[in-house]
């Protein structure tokens, strides 16, 4: 895996995550790469999973705009892991419905 080019999309998702979120979520996630490799971090339920993880929830609470940030974040994120079959089993489905809802300004 491009270990460079997976940081350099990740970088803008953790900058979303410590403005919305807050520094206690941020602080988490940070540790989980510190403390996993990040194709770990990358294929985890905290960022591609259901409830809590960045994909449900992140921003949620900024309203539909910060929602839309996030999304258009973890689209090319998404799409770089699904390139590469480095993937969670929802990470697909996530993208795609991202995408469907940026397509639809939904």
């Amino acid at each position: 895996m491009n270990i460079s080019k997976a940081e350099h999309l990740l970088q803008p998702v953790l900058e979303f995550v410590k403005e919305y979120e807050g520094e206690d979520y941020y602080t988490g996630i940070v540790q989980e790469l510190e403390n996993e490799a990040i194709n770990s971090f990358l294929t985890s339920n905290s960022l591609w999973g259901g409830a809590g993880s960045v994909a449900d929830q992140a921003g949620i609470d900024g309203g539909r705009e910060a929602r839309r940030k996030i999304e258009g974040l973890l689209i090319p994120l998404g799409e770089f892991q699904i390139s590469l079959g480095v993937v969670n089993p929802r990470t697909k489905s996530w993208v795609e419905v991202f995408k469907e809802w940026e397509k639809n300004n939904i």
